[in-house]
């Protein structure tokens, strides 16, 4: 015969089982989220192979480790944990490498700006090249991203590029233009540096 002090402190021993592993998740989001960011924010071809080469490799065994762990405790109330752990995970991850890269430029020029109020001044009266923003690609295949000054706010528009960059002085092409604020853009060249 059972006795029915054993059955509540076996219940309380699972619980407590469970319990040790609430904090998994939330060690699981940080470390997906400290690990992503610096990889979806570095453009250049270092960090992509240093991604795919070792990061990837290294979440693709801790997913296949949580995995076999969560099937191990398949029958303790610890498996719901893990499961929990493992879709932050990923979910952290995944969400990292969409969002950031959408508004770095945004998050980055807003700290610059903060910093360099009286740059923008100096420039905020004609079509100039502010400062090399971001390089990414390697030899023969490589883009170049430079903050520049446009106080006609037109490098959006039709014809508004091939005039600025007449009055910059490039032969260039631009790939790319994202408008930061009123008269100053981030811009994108393919193979032409600007400067």
């Amino acid at each position: 015969m059972i006795n029915p002090g054993t059955m509540t402190s076996f219940a309380q021993a699972t619980e407590k089982e469970a319990q040790t592993l609430r904090w998994l998740p939330f060690v699981a989001a940080i470390a997906a989220v400290a690990t992503a960011t610096p990889f979806a924010w570095d453009k250049s071809l270092g960090t992509f192979l240093f991604l795919i080469s070792l990061y990837l490799p290294a979440v693709a065994l801790v997913c296949v480790g949580l995995c076999v762990w969560a099937g191990v405790e398949r029958k303790s109330p610890r498996a719901r944990w893990i499961v929990i752990s493992l879709v932050v995970m990923l979910t952290l991850i995944g969400g990292t490498f969409w969002a950031l890269p959408r508004v770095k430029d945004e998050l980055r020029f807003l700290a610059w700006s903060y910093a360099h109020n009286d740059a923008q001044r100096g420039f905020a009266d004609k079509d100039s090249v502010m400062l090399a923003w971001e390089s990414w690609g390697m030899a023969g295949m490589e883009n170049n991203a430079y903050l520049v000054s446009n106080p006609s706010d037109n490098l959006a528009h039709d014809g508004g590029t091939s005039e600025w960059l007449r009055h910059v002085g490039s032969s260039c092409e631009i790939v790319a233009s994202k408008r930061m604020r009123r008269g100053i853009y981030v811009v994108t060249t393919y193979n032409c540096p600007l400067q």
